[in-house]
């Protein structure tokens, strides 16, 4: 993996465990909504089913709905996974800087004032971070 690959997945690494969380909050309305019983069609009424081109019930727009959403969560399951493993890599002291500067966006300047260690000193951490998970 290209360091602008590596960089790339930690600075969505929160984004994507939001959305996948999103998602399955979403699929749990959708199970709910495809599960409930109403009684919209009555075989007695006439033109109550189409002839030709028959609309898909809210059953089946559901079911649709829940394989789609169930797709775009095993996707973000990888992407997740792909960074867990990456941090597995990484030492402790190694992760935790990764997840505060590249993670959540802190300014290396603030993150060096509160771990009371210089600026240039977290530059050379993170490339050697960097170069540690090329090699992975």
């Amino acid at each position: 993996m290209e360091k602008q690959d590596i960089e790339y997945l930690f600075k969505r690494y929160y984004v994507y465990i939001q959305q996948r969380d999103a998602l399955l909050e979403q699929i749990e309305k959708l199970e709910a909504k495809a599960t409930k019983i109403t009684q919209s069609f009555d075989a007695n009424k006439v033109g109550s089913e189409p002839i030709n081109n028959p609309k898909p019930s809210k059953v089946e727009r559901f079911a649709v709905k829940i394989v789609e959403a169930q797709t775009k969560v095993d996707q973000l399951n990888t992407l997740i996974g792909a960074a867990e493993d990456l941090f597995k890599v990484l030492r402790p002291h190694q992760r935790y800087l990764v997840k505060c500067i590249v993670c959540n966006g802190m300014k290396i300047e603030d993150f060096s004032r509160k771990e009371g260690i210089k600026p240039s000193t977290v530059n050379i951490n993170l490339s050697k971070i960097y170069k540690k998970l090329e090699n992975v």
